[in-house]
């Protein structure tokens, strides 16, 4: 089975099985080359008493006894389905650029609906925050990334001050992430958020505040899954209060490509990666 193949079979959108009954996008983490030299360690720090309420640190591995700043990357699949274990290759790519790089996983639904997986992230940033040192990382020089469902997890952990406190946030990468996305009329939405009373309250639009962070939205035309007006709406709130955000559209990238576009086979599909690694230069 090709990387190619695998790709359109959806494994970056979430969990699903391939006629081996193995999971696609386990398969494309244990195939696909990563970035180096990088080291993974630490893995499964409990942040929580849930089994889901772990991470993962990976670092350069050339560049012990320095600080580094720190990307904190949070995976998607509708809030449902994920694994830390099937993103290795995210943390390899952002470890490469030099940063300290978290992975953490979330309870899901069933189990939970909102807010419990965005309070999942915000413990697990808050218990790395406070671990910093273990890992060499300057915690002082935050950023948080996502995709899809993550970069929704991300931007409201950013913006919603309950999950942080008073931790700053220098910097947030959201990839093809829903925002704006009320009357919830997809199953995943439905099952995430239905039994909110304040619907209005789930979403990111609506927690916009003046804020030091730097934000990079990255969205895709031609993604059919989270369409287009998630990011040019979240981008026009957090401009007009004055806050630093740039929009980044891509054409012709669906939205697994997105996040595939982050890994070594699939970089030649976009600017993504280079866009990615830009701005983090710039702001962290």
């Amino acid at each position: 089975m090709t990387k190619r193949r695998l790709l359109t079979m959806g494994l970056l959108g979430g969990l699903t099985t391939a006629l081996s009954a193995c999971n696609t996008l386990t398969m494309f983490n244990a195939v696909t080359p990563k970035d180096g030299p990088v080291r993974r360690v630490a893995q499964d720090i409990a942040f929580g008493d849930d089994p889901r309420q772990r991470y993962d640190v990976y670092r350069p591995a050339n560049r012990d006894g320095e600080k580094l700043p720190v990307v904190v990357f949070i995976y998607g699949g509708n809030w449902a389905s994920g694994s830390k274990a099937d993103y290795s290759w995210m943390g390899h790519a952002f470890a490469a650029m030099g940063y300290v790089c978290m992975l953490p996983d979330y309870r899901l639904v069933p189990d939970v609906r909102y807010p419990a997986f965005v309070e999942d992230v915000g413990a697990a940033v808050r218990h790395f925050v406070a671990h910093a040192g273990d890992y060499g990382a300057d915690a002082t020089r935050l950023a948080l990334s996502g995709h899809s469902a993550g970069a929704y997890n991300a931007v409201m952990v950013a913006l919603d001050p309950q999950y942080l406190g008073d931790i700053p946030v220098k910097a947030v990468v959201g990839i093809s992430g829903p925002y704006d996305f009320y009357p919830f009329d997809v199953p995943a939405s439905r099952d995430a958020f239905g039994q909110w009373p304040r619907p209005q309250e789930t979403l990111p639009v609506n927690h916009v505040r003046k804020l030091d962070t730097h934000f990079l939205l990255l969205h895709s035309r031609a993604d059919t899954v989270v369409y287009i007006h998630n990011a040019v709406n979240l981008d026009a709130k957090l401009r007009a209060i004055g806050d630093d955000c740039r929009l980044k559209l891509y054409d012709g990238l669906s939205h697994q490509d997105m996040a595939a576009a982050m890994s070594i086979p699939f970089r030649g599909k976009g600017t993504i990666f280079a866009d990615v690694k830009a701005f983090l230069a710039e702001t962290l």
